[in-house]
Order: structure tokens, then C-alpha cells, then sequence
């Protein structure tokens, strides 16, 4: 004979037993499921500095939030442009991640040459 579950609750009256922690019943999300909806959840939290140059370049800074440090390269190191806009940056034409800041690692360095062309990026990454 098969054990039948209990449609009224753990006490039997619809009531959780004191002290008993609830249970996550929704199916858990693959490390990329995940990635994605935190892409969506805090790409609008991504922090754009101002551009500063010298004579030759000009640079900014990308700070990215809490929400999404996880997904950087560990060690860190410096990120192909499809690894970057994969995380949510969005940048016109040009910018190259060129710099590790190890003691922050969560801050982007980037950089391009002043007289690159002022237009939008092609295409944007899903």
C-alpha cells in the first residue's frame, strides 16, 4: 500500500508545525538561467563613469554591482568584448578592457582612442 501526502498541511489542519522552515517547492535554475535573470535584475544598477583622456585616449570606469561580481572571470583578467557586453555593459564602438584593478576587481577599466567614431554598437547581446 502507497503512502498518501497530507493535502491539509504538516499538522493535518492546514497549519505549518511550529519551528518547521518552509519549502521551496520551484525547480532550482542552472548557473546560466541564472545569470541571465540577474543580468536583466541589476544591468540597470552598473555604475558609468564620466570619460576622462590624456593625448592619445580616452577612458572610463564601470563598476559593476554586487548582484553581479559573481559573474566576472576569477581570477580576474582582462575580458574580450563579448565576455563584458555579455555581462550587461553597454558601451558605443571601440571601448577595449584593458586594465585589471586587482584590489577591485568588480571596477572595469576601459579605454579608446580618441578619434574613434561616435556611433552606437551594431547589435546588442542578448
Amino acid at each position: 500500500m502507497m503512502a498518501m501526502k497530507n493535502d491539509k498541511g504538516a499538522d493535518g489542519k492546514g497549519r505549518a508545525l511550529p519551528g518547521a522552515k518552509p519549502v521551496d517547492t520551484r525547480p532550482k535554475l542552472t548557473f546560466e538561467e541564472q545569470r541571465i535573470l540577474d543580468i536583466s535584475k541589476y544591468a540597470g544598477d552598473i555604475y558609468y563613469s564620466e570619460r576622462y583622456s590624456d593625448d592619445e585616449f580616452e577612458y572610463r570606469h564601470v563598476s559593476m554591482p554586487d548582484g553581479l561580481r559573481r559573474y566576472l572571470p576569477a581570477p580576474p583578467r582582462i575580458m574580450e568584448e563579448i565576455e563584458w557586453r555579455s555581462l550587461g555593459v553597454q558601451q558605443s564602438a571601440g571601448w577595449e578592457h584593458y586594465m585589471v584593478h586587482v584590489p577591485e576587481p568588480h571596477v572595469l577599466l576601459f579605454k579608446r582612442a580618441k578619434n574613434t567614431p561616435q556611433i552606437k554598437y551594431p547589435f546588442r547581446l542578448r
